[in-house]
């Protein structure tokens, strides 16, 4: 090893012993965010171990063991974008949000898509699950298309396409880093995609929902939309 990437590692080892997000926690603003997004992610996670319990006791039977992999990727994706906005990685955050929508579609389409898992192109994707009989209604298809809509504006971070979509990070002593702009505009994604997810899941498994344990289906109404909660119930307008 040369000396100068002796003298480098050991600059490097000394930064992770200093590396401290303390500082962020002395941010209202920031506070503000990651208490947001902590309550998407506790409430999709909460959703997810839900499912998988009604399914262990027999109550979701047409909930594929394919699905539940694919869901709880999902959910995973976003705990990630959660975990690398809180060190400043917002390029990474965004691109695993993209992520965690085409995992979502998967799992929540792949009983009557049988063929998503391995159709490689995406537009074709898109399309048959927008022709499915579930996106039939204006209620579902509005859904469909806001994950759909933010899922073109996140592939542009993927295929880099303007300076907005650069981070430039030359050096690793740029994290933890702390953008509020970048920080709002993830809290956005996150909030509004896991608004969806748990929207379009309690309607697709409504009579599941109901079996749901009371405090955790207070937790998933909460963090939907107030005009869909009560299609959600079951009270009609």
């Amino acid at each position: 090893m040369s000396r100068e990437i002796s003298d480098d590692y050991k600059t490097f080892t000394s930064f992770l012993e200093r590396y401290d997000l303390n500082k962020h926690l002395e941010n209202t603003d920031f506070i503000k965010s990651i208490s947001s997004q902590h309550k998407k992610y506790f409430a999709y996670l909460t959703c997810i171990a839900e499912l998988i319990h009604l399914k262990e006791i027999v109550i979701t039977p047409k909930l594929l063991d394919e699905q539940i992999l694919f869901l709880k990727e999902s959910c995973s994706d976003i705990g990630n974008a959660f975990f690398s906005m809180l060190h400043g990685a917002y390029k990474p955050s965004r691109l695993m949000l993209r992520s965690s929508i085409e995992t979502f579609m998967k799992g929540f389409n792949l009983d009557q898509y049988i063929d998503i898992t391995t159709e490689k192109n995406l537009y074709k994707i898109f399309d048959t699950i927008k022709a499915l009989n579930f996106f039939d209604d204006k209620l579902t298809k509005t859904i469909f298309n806001d994950i759909h809509q933010k899922y073109g504006k996140l592939c542009e971070d993927t295929h880099t396409a303007t300076e907005l979509n650069m981070q430039h990070i030359t050096a690793l002593n740029y994290f933890p880093k702390y953008d509020k702009n970048e920080v709002e505009a993830i809290t956005k994604y996150i909030s509004e995609l896991v608004s969806c997810y748990i929207a379009l899941l309690t309607l697709k498994y409504n009579a599941h929902f109901h079996k749901m344990h009371h405090r955790n289906k207070e937790i998933l109404l909460t963090n939907i939309e107030k005009s869909i909660r009560p299609l959600i119930i079951g009270i009609q307008k």
